[in-house]
């Protein structure tokens, strides 16, 4: 698999909003492709304006850098990274973005925003099981 089909994007979409009302969270939840551009997109019922910016930007954070978007946070917190949040039409430097890949390719990521940070990390990680 060399990227997301439209129905994976849905089912992992799907599943995120599950997961989501499971543990009592409005959720916005948001995938992209290994560039950064949107593939799929859900603003969950009462979910509030805000986390939709912040959820694409979890994404993108982790489709471009392949890794966790929290991580940015955790090595921000041990040295200065002044102005990288700025960076590629702005980034998140806080948990709830996962990159997606399969085989070690490197296929996207998720960014699910609207709970605390770890909420919206259980949420994105319980939508990525879809993909086995």
């Amino acid at each position: 698999m060399n990227h997301l089909t439209s129905q994976q994007v849905k089912n992992m979409l799907l599943r995120a909003e599950e997961k989501a009302a499971e543990i009592n969270v409005f959720a916005s939840i948001c995938i992209v492709d290994a560039g950064g551009h949107l593939l799929g997109f859900s603003r969950m019922d009462n979910a509030a304006p805000g986390p939709v910016e912040v959820s694409q930007r979890k994404a993108v954070t982790s489709a471009l850098f392949r890794r966790e978007s929290g991580a940015f946070g955790k090595v921000a917190r041990e040295r200065p990274l002044t102005g990288i949040e700025l960076s590629n039409g702005g980034l998140a430097l806080f948990n709830g973005g996962l990159p997606i890949s399969c085989q070690g390719i490197a296929l996207g990521g998720i960014g699910v925003a609207g709970g605390t940070a770890d909420e919206d990390l259980e949420i994105a990680r319980y939508a990525l099981e879809v993909l086995g």
